[in-house]
């Protein structure tokens, strides 16, 4: 019979962990990379100064999000994001569509991703004098970041760090993931409540048997 009640409490608590699981939206290297998009000195020399954006990566999944704000939709332009830097040819990310309050989002997978050793993720703006096939020359908004180094100093594929990670994001308009923190959390919050009902389960068991 006991065992029945533990069992019972286990199946309880699997569903719950694993819908916190999906809500936190956690990835195969942990916690998503993170870099703050903005008017970079050096990089961008085109567009509005105050637009800004957010780009999150993970190359271990290929998977990439990138939400802006103030990029104002201008006709005959397409906003692309690019990953550039490193020993190759930059990488087309996807194409950005800002809607008329100047807010856009891209979520898509990092397709044709061979290397790992990209510095620099930039939003272009393409139009009729841009060369095809090649990232354009008139770049707005750009991030950098650094790829994480192990103990032989190679890169190590899947863990990216942002170079300058801001204590503060932009507000974009969408919904910020659940951090670790928020999701150890919840996870430690329904293990304790599991094992409380636990407990009260087993007191019931031991005061039925001492009355038989």
């Amino acid at each position: 019979m006991l065992q029945r009640v533990l069992l019972a409490l286990g199946l309880m608590t699997l569903p719950i962990l694993a819908a916190l699981g999906q809500a936190g939206g956690a990835r195969a290297n942990g916690v998503p990379q993170l870099v703050k998009l903005t008017y970079l000195a050096g990089v961008s020399n085109w567009g509005p100064r105050d637009a800004q954006g957010v780009l999150e990566f993970s190359f271990a999944e290929a998977y990439a999000r990138v939400d802006v704000k103030s990029l104002p939709p201008i006709a005959g332009v397409t906003y692309e994001g690019w990953l550039t830097g490193g020993a190759g040819q930059p990488l087309l990310v996807g194409t950005i569509v800002p809607g008329a309050d100047g807010v856009g989002v891209l979520e898509t997978k990092l397709a044709g991703l061979t290397r790992y050793d990209y510095s620099v993720f930039v939003i272009a703006a393409r139009s009729a004098a841009s060369p095809a096939g090649q990232l354009p020359g008139d770049i707005s908004i750009a991030g950098r970041f650094t790829v994480i180094q192990d103990v032989t100093g190679s890169p190590v594929a899947g863990d990216i760090q942002a170079g300058a990670r801001p204590g503060q994001l932009p507000d974009t308009g969408q919904a910020a993931p659940a951090s670790t923190r928020e999701r150890l959390g919840r996870t430690f919050m329904v293990v304790a409540v599991a094992g409380g009902v636990a407990i009260v389960g087993l007191s019931f068991l031991r005061r039925r048997k001492r009355h038989d």
